[in-house]
């Protein structure tokens, strides 16, 4: 949607409650574009964050092979003791 800054004057609760549904709104003064309104994202609650966690670790127990690597650390001690 396109509002003159006149009409953002004279409407913002109504222009407001169309940028929270996802609409944008550019901003028009003497017909040239000055600025746009835009939605701001909402933060994830922190439930998403651990229903997300709960679903990982189902992920890696179902497609754990039991294969244990060595470490860093390992690989690098063997290096040095090839070396000698």
């Amino acid at each position: 949607m396109t509002a003159t800054v006149e009409q953002i004057r004279s409407d913002l609760p109504r222009l407001i409650e169309l940028v929270q549904r996802g609409e944008e709104v550019v901003i028009t003064m003497k017909g040239q574009v000055v600025a746009k309104l835009t939605g701001v994202p909402q933060a994830k609650s922190p439930s998403d964050r651990r229903t997300w966690l709960t679903k990982l670790a189902r992920l890696r127990s179902s497609t754990a092979t039991g294969k244990v690597t060595p470490t860093t650390e390992e690989i690098l001690g063997d290096l040095r003791g090839e070396r000698g």
